[in-house]
């Protein structure tokens, strides 16, 4: 309750939960290009992993000094020159927006929703790197409800009554590709 950067912590942990949809994703992409839905997909659970492995650094910030706008724990910063450890901290975590980007342009490419959906997956991929790259939270918060939105639209799309998508709810066996 005390801890005013708790927001990061939650937000961080909350793309564990996107796993699922990534997937799904992937499944989608899957009936055009098997090598692009695995590549979007291992991207994008690589990336999620990387948001959440962050989450205990922030948390530090609760105990130890902080600096900069989103509240980087000192402690954390005073090691990023040593040992290579920034290479095991920052990419995989960069591959959750450039994962949004490759969906999003494979989305444009194999024409699976509208063109303001697809360029959506694409402008939140950026606004993400931005968001986290710049530190403006402004840009974070556009950027997650941005992204939210577009995960509920298509999650609408894919499971509303009519829809197109309706071979996600047959049975493996049932498929025609």
């Amino acid at each position: 309750h005390t801890y005013s950067y708790s927001w990061n912590v939650w937000r961080e942990a909350s793309y564990i939960f996107f796993i699922p949809a990534g997937f799904l994703f992937a499944k989608i992409i899957e009936r055009k290009s098997l090598n692009w839905a695995m590549i979007s997909c291992a991207l994008f659970v690589i990336g999620c992993i990387g948001c959440v492995a962050m989450m205990p650094l922030f948390r530090l910030g609760a105990f130890y000094p902080t600096e900069g706008t989103n509240a980087f724990p000192v402690i954390v910063n005073s090691v990023l020159d040593k040992k290579s450890f920034v290479g095991t901290l920052y990419p995989p975590g960069l591959c959750f927006p450039v994962s949004l980007v490759v969906f999003g342009i494979c989305f444009l490419k194999y024409k699976m929703f509208s063109p303001i959906v697809n360029s959506a997956f694409i402008l939140s991929g950026i606004l993400f790197w931005l968001g986290n790259a710049g530190e403006i939270d402004s840009i974070l918060i556009i950027g997650d409800g941005l992204l939210l939105c577009i995960f509920c639209f298509i999650g609408y799309l894919m499971f509303g009554r009519n829809n197109i998508y309706s071979y996600m709810r047959q049975p493996i066996g049932r498929l025609n590709t």
